[in-house]
């Protein structure tokens, strides 16, 4: 108590313990704000009261002290006897050896797995990379990463975490480009079961002209359809209908014209086939 505070002086302001929460996240940040201010051994152990609260408080009131026999003579004493006395609210750190455990299920996606690693990795005390590498390339299920991880083994954790974190967009923009494809299957797929049933008297080939409106599993244009078409001509890369392939519908708009069939009745920026064959060219 006999100590001089430093020149300039200002305690810190962090949050009371009361001895429900563990006791080394306390210590942590009550050492890294006296450590800004200069405070030397004794300060520490004059201002560590201030900071408690509840039965860590009486706790602190309840230590011998006083002349020779106190309990207390360095801020490390101090440390071990709260550390001691609140034990029961440390938390148990995981053990590198717990990520065994943590496997990747058959429905969980890699970037899915690749979260719930990291989050998990954090918890554990004393964690070495160099141990954990072994224990996440025989965790995941990903059959392409996988092989890659034994015919290229990482370099070390970082460059495993980054390849896992490749190999996960790349999953995902694989499994949304399936779920395209597979949507335009199903769109597909439906005039040729209609061509499959018997045919209707009154139907037509043709006779209501080219869809018009587009389906929502193709991909988005950053141009109109008119401007790609040129330089598709100009690419030599388009393949422009057959005029006998379209007949003009009776419900056609004669004021549209649509460069890709050399026909009215409709715009090029709405046309859906050529909007298929740019997903194609795609």
């Amino acid at each position: 108590m006999e100590e001089p505070l430093p020149k300039d002086f200002r305690f810190p302001t962090i949050k009371a313990y009361s001895g429900t929460t563990d006791p080394r996240s306390h210590l942590t940040k009550y050492r890294a704000s006296m450590m800004i201010t200069g405070a030397i051994d004794a300060i520490l152990c004059r201002g560590f009261f201030a900071t408690l609260d509840g039965q860590a408080h009486d706790w602190f009131g309840s230590l011998p002290g006083g002349g020779e026999g106190g309990s207390i003579s360095t801020f490390t004493d101090l440390t071990k006897q709260f550390l001691s006395h609140f034990a029961t609210s440390i938390q148990k750190k995981k053990q590198i050896a717990d990520l065994c455990d943590l496997k990747q299920r058959s429905s969980e996606s890699l970037a899915e797995y690749l979260s719930k690693w990291k989050k998990e990795a954090m918890g554990v005390a004393n964690f070495n990379g160099k141990s954990a590498i072994p224990i996440f390339r025989n965790n995941v299920m990903s059959d392409a990463f996988h092989q890659d991880l034994i015919r290229y083994p990482p370099n070390n954790y970082t460059d495993l975490m980054d390849r896992a974190a490749k190999y996960a967009d790349a999953e995902v923009a694989e499994k949304r480009k399936k779920e395209q494809e597979e949507g335009r299957d199903r769109k597909d797929k439906a005039p040729q079961e209609e061509r499959g049933r018997a045919p209707r008297q009154h139907c037509r080939k043709y006779a209501e002209g080219p869809r018009l409106n587009p389906t929502r599993f193709l991909t988005p244009l950053t141009h109109p359809m008119s401007i790609i078409l040129a330089h598709a001509e100009d690419q030599g890369i388009v393949e422009i209908p057959k005029e006998e392939c379209m007949k003009i519908s009776a419900k056609a708009d004669p004021k549209k014209y649509c460069r890709f069939h050399r026909q009215k009745g409709h715009d090029t920026d709405k046309c859906i086939l050529l909007k298929k064959q740019i997903e194609e060219l795609i």
